[in-house]
């Protein structure tokens, strides 16, 4: 039996409205679906928001591919650097690609001659998160002169990252470069498309020509802020399958962690596979089995049980972020709209 993960669209599409209405005019919002639209379902979230957003952000081709076969026509773009495996159907259908090192750009323009199709194309520029991209304005340059020089490769973007939004020293410092590197791209490539900001440097004021907006869409905030009010989008239930009531001094589970007084717990169908993680939090009895969970019974029982209803407090249980609690916690559940 499958968990049931709940989605409302609305709170999606309200969130990116949300982001929309602090935006100036000027500037595109590119709704960053990846890792199946942070487990929310990516195809269902992009055409939710397709009236909203003028563009898209995956991490790899195959997201992309999949947003295609969804109906989605606008602009994807694909963050990871390309591969050889993936270029062939990148370039078929059509998603915009990540270039960091001239290997990139030559592996583009060979495809596209191939396929007799153009290929576009954003640079990373690696502004000190020393991740991916680009590392100085003459290896910049050099990219944009190699698609210049090709026959098929057009640079339209030119893109960077934060590695810490809210510290405002760090992010003056690689606003400071990407601007600088922005001047140069532009002084060589004419009218593209730049932008530096995700949820965290849109919330710091950093805007550019482009957002890439993803925790907030689903209705979580990169760390705390008053300047926008968004909210959760999914809730994931599991079904109540067995009930029982320990003595004191009886443990449930593996391992022996025994009950100090006696307590009624509910086994539920969720497991550490299921994707949230194996050690004991706030709620439950021991720590998760693969495929069950015990929880300690509240008053109000019932047929199914609210795993997760806020994944930033669920995360501050297990010392993590609410990133990785929503991309995981529905492996196995079916997933519910509601509009």
């Amino acid at each position: 039996m499958l968990n049931k993960a709940v989605i409302d669209l609305k709170a999606i599409t309200d969130n990116a409205l949300a982001v929309k209405e602090l935006l100036p005019s000027r500037t595109k919002l590119c709704a960053v679906v990846k890792a199946d639209g942070y487990g929310h379902g990516a195809v269902k979230i992009a055409n939710a928001l397709y009236g909203i957003c003028d563009s898209f952000a995956v991490a790899l081709p195959e997201e992309g591919i999949e947003l295609r076969l969804g109906g989605i026509d606008k602009e994807i773009l694909v963050l990871a650097r390309p591969q050889k495996e993936d270029i062939a159907r990148s370039v078929y259908y059509g998603l915009t690609l990540t270039a960091a090192r001239a290997e990139d750009v030559l592996l583009a323009e060979r495809e596209g001659a191939k396929q007799h199709s153009a290929v576009r194309a954003h640079i990373k520029y690696n502004t000190g998160m020393n991740r991916l991209g680009a590392d100085t304005q003459a290896e910049l340059l050099n990219l944009i002169r190699l698609a210049k020089g090709s026959g098929h490769v057009k640079i339209t973007g030119l893109y960077s990252h934060y590695a810490a939004p809210e510290d405002p020293a760090l992010r003056a410092a690689q606003t400071e470069r990407f601007s600088r590197a922005v001047e140069a791209a532009q002084a060589e490539a004419g009218d593209i498309t730049v932008h530096i900001s995700a949820s965290g440097g849109f919330l710091a004021g950093e805007y550019f020509d482009m957002v890439r907006i993803g925790i907030l869409l689903y209705g979580y905030l990169p760390f705390e802020t008053d300047k926008i009010k968004v909210r959760p989008a999914m809730k994931i239930y599991a079904p109540v399958i067995a009930e029982r009531r320990l003595k004191a001094g009886e443990s449930a589970m593996y391992g022996n962690f025994p009950a100090l007084r006696e307590t009624d717990i509910r086994i539920i169908r969720y497991g550490y596979a299921d994707g949230l993680p194996r050690k004991r939090a706030a709620g439950q009895f021991n720590n998760r089995c693969m495929d069950v969970t015990a929880v300690i019974s509240g008053k109000n029982g019932g047929k199914y049980y609210p795993v997760l209803t806020d994944a930033a407090a669920l995360a501050r249980s297990y010392g993590t972020i609410s990133y990785e609690i929503l991309t995981k916690a529905a492996l196995r559940a079916e997933k519910i709209y509601r509009y």
